[in-house]
């Protein structure tokens, strides 16, 4: 084996072994992405801000009208158990 297919076959190998987590959180933030949400609204813990991680979270959250105190309000649930993220109902 000669150096420089040793060193190409290396350059392959972690290109390959860095494009499956890339292209995980690419599938990730384009499925957020269509989602729709405002930057603000994907705050999921209420902290103040939007992190990534609440950004790629958006991918898993559905929203759906609720009442809450005969009150029209948007309910943010995971899709996958039903769980309640969050309730926003509009201040008066």
């Amino acid at each position: 084996m000669s150096a420089p297919f040793g060193r190409r076959m290396v350059v392959t190998t972690i290109a390959v072994i860095l494009a499956i987590p890339a292209f995980f959180v690419l599938s990730r933030a384009i499925a957020a992405w269509r989602q729709g949400y405002d930057w603000a609204e994907m705050d999921w813990d209420d902290k103040g801000y939007t992190s990534l991680k609440d950004f790629l979270r958006a991918a898993d959250v559905g929203r759906r009208p609720v009442n809450v105190n005969e009150q029209s309000c948007v309910e943010y649930y995971l899709y996958r158990e039903g769980m309640t993220v969050k309730i926003v109902c509009p201040r008066d």
